[in-house]
């Protein structure tokens, strides 16, 4: 039995209100027929080469990524580039595609709620710049306030050596990058945490307090590092796909709960941009 790709969507903007989405960001339903039929959804972080033709191989009819595949309008669909390919390729196979981006980063049961919650924080509470909703999402009925930043207290605190630990077995990476002096490691105490998955952004220095004593976060700019070091900021860098990641099962296991018809599946493995060499 299948399901309409339009109430899918419908299900993906009570999840992440499209509202909440930045003004510069592209999200929704972005290629596909609202009355298509669906019986196989693949969830996944980025819409690349290898995704699209494993929703080929596997007979995916959706995708719902995070990372929208188009940002800016095209004016036509050749196929000689990578990205136009894609899209090609997408609607020769009928396979729809949805993308929740920062809306799902805002959202009550988003992308930085739920890294929060994989390391383990409690008291979870928003922070940074925050946005309010009228018409709140039905997984967010009790919260009028929402934030792309998170703040949360480890249950027990940890010397800065554990809580880097703990991260990588958390995130599942065996590397991250470390904002802070040297003699931080084995002295600094980690009890209140705030997360900002994906890029950071610079705007949510303004909201480090000096409670806050380490950010979880990824892709930080130099001067960003340079700053936070001048002002004793400690930061764990562990990257745009670790602190994103997270997010594919948690989708995965909603889509499957509200649709028990369909076949959900998570690509939580992909190519990755950069190799540590």
């Amino acid at each position: 039995m299948s399901v309409k790709c339009g109430q899918i969507a419908r299900y993906m903007n009570t999840i992440a209100p499209i509202d909440l989405a930045e003004e510069w960001d592209n999200v929704g339903l972005i290629i596909g027929d609202p009355e298509q039929d669906i019986s196989k959804v693949l969830v996944c972080l980025d819409v690349t080469t290898d995704t699209v033709n494993f929703a080929i191989e596997q007979k995916v009819d959706m995708i719902i990524s995070h990372h929208p595949l188009i940002f800016k309008p095209i004016s036509r669909i050749v196929y000689n580039d990578w990205k136009q390919k894609l899209i090609y390729k997408l609607i020769n196979n009928h396979i729809s595609l949805f993308s929740a981006h920062t809306n799902l980063d805002y959202a009550r049961s988003g992308v930085n709620w739920n890294l929060a919650r994989v390391l383990n924080l409690e008291n979870i509470k928003n922070a940074g710049n925050v946005k309010r909703m009228s018409s709140p999402g039905i997984h967010m009925e009790h919260e009028e306030f929402y934030s792309l930043a998170k703040t949360g207290m480890l249950k027990t605190p940890q010397k800065l050596i554990d809580f880097i630990s703990h991260v990588k077995q958390s995130l599942n990476v065996e590397h991250i990058r470390l904002v802070g002096k040297a003699d931080d490691i084995y002295n600094k105490v980690i009890s209140k945490v705030m997360v900002f998955s994906g890029s950071f952004d610079d705007d949510i220095l303004r909201y480090i307090s000096p409670e806050i004593d380490a950010i979880v976060t990824g892709d930080i700019k130099h001067h960003s590092a340079i700053e936070m070091l001048e002002r004793g900021i400690c930061a764990l860098d562990a990257g745009h796909f670790a602190t994103e990641n997270i997010i594919i099962h948690v989708l995965g296991g909603m889509l499957g709960e509200r649709f028990p018809q369909l076949n959900v599946i998570g690509k939580t493995k992909t190519i990755q941009p950069f190799i540590i060499c």
